[in-house]
């Protein structure tokens, strides 16, 4: 499969152990009642844990393509889009109904995804092709491939300005692409090995998470220049800033573990355990609680932001991995 675990492998430590992520203001009804969920993407059981975040327990278990990876909510809260690697494809999911609704093949590696407002558009990185491929959900087709970095990640969509920023883990770079055009307007270098990105609310900065330096970079979205680099733990792999912007909380794969960096002054002000190999990570639409996907023990941790606690663990399918925006919640 796509992320094979051969230890000797780099291709293993940057894609099975650590996986992708930020957040959603999104109400959303399974029937008439508005519920707020989680979508995990559980990488070797080929399904998507469902969370209902309010009650903190599984509510369904839905059946995807081939080792499923990276998640992307729709604002309107009507669709899930979810990138399977092995299957060449994603899936689209009713959000209401929590039932697959189609599989569109996009290509050889599909990784990171965006979407837009209503899940009409599929912003999809191609790992082994290095293009974002652009989809036009309804059609079930692409219309249109952009050529960015080597071996594409993590991506975010920033729909209010017309930006898409892409992690390019080979080039050590992010591709700032202007929506509008399709063409990309600035490549900016990262540390080493960029996989997760993270973007503020307000948009003014971008977060680059390094793996391989075990640091994040921040971006100015108005110059379109790093302006600092920040150490955190060991083989970082994911972050999501606070909806307040005072936060950014990133998983730390090799160390169990989540970063909580104050953001105006640049320090790592926290540590806060978690379980196995932690790799997604998002946050409540009201900022109080983190959830974490942990490959290594198949389950998700949830944090409490106030406390800086964790507060309890709830078990997923195997290789738990949540790559990307995968909270729903008021």
């Amino acid at each position: 499969m796509l992320f094979s675990n051969d230890k000797n492998a780099f291709l293993k430590a940057a894609l099975n152990r650590v996986a992708f992520f930020m957040f959603a203001t999104i109400s959303l009804s399974a029937c008439a009642e508005k519920t707020d969920y989680a979508f995990i993407t559980n990488q070797l059981s080929d399904d998507i844990t469902v969370i209902d975040i309010n009650e903190r327990q599984v509510v369904s278990r839905i059946k995807a393509g081939k080792a499923p990876a990276g998640v992307a909510l729709s604002q309107n809260g009507n669709r899930v889009l979810i990138t399977n690697p092995d299957s060449q494809n994603i899936s689209v999911i009713d959000a209401r109904k929590l039932t697959e609704i189609s599989q569109i093949p996009v290509g050889q590696g599909p990784v990171g995804i965006a979407t837009n407002h209503d899940g009409s558009i599929a912003y999809v990185a191609d790992w082994y092709e290095h293009k974002i491929s652009i989809v036009d959900v309804d059609e079930q087709q692409i219309r249109h491939r952009i050529n960015v970095g080597k071996s594409p990640a993590g991506i975010i969509l920033d729909e209010s300005r017309n930006r898409l920023y892409v992690a390019n883990r080979d080039d050590n770079t992010v591709s700032i692409i202007d929506t509008i055009t399709e063409q990309v307007l600035e490549t900016v270098n990262v540390g080493k090995s960029p996989f997760g990105l993270a973007l503020t609310t307000d948009g003014h900065r971008l977060f680059s998470v390094n793996v391989q330096d075990n640091s994040v970079t921040m971006i100015d979205t108005h110059n379109l220049t790093a302006t600092s680099t920040i150490e955190v733990g060991e083989w970082p792999y994911c972050a999501v800033a606070s909806p307040d912007g005072k936060f950014l909380y990133v998983t730390n794969q090799d160390e169990n573990s989540v970063s909580v960096i104050d953001i105006a002054t640049q320090k790592n002000i926290n540590t806060i355990d978690v379980e196995d190999s932690p790799e997604g990570i998002d946050i409540t639409a009201n900022g109080k609680h983190l959830y974490v996907s942990n490959w290594g023990s198949d389950s998700v941790s949830i944090i409490d932001t106030t406390t800086g606690k964790r507060i309890t663990d709830v078990k997923t399918g195997k290789g738990s991995r949540a790559f990307g925006d995968f909270i729903i919640s008021q």
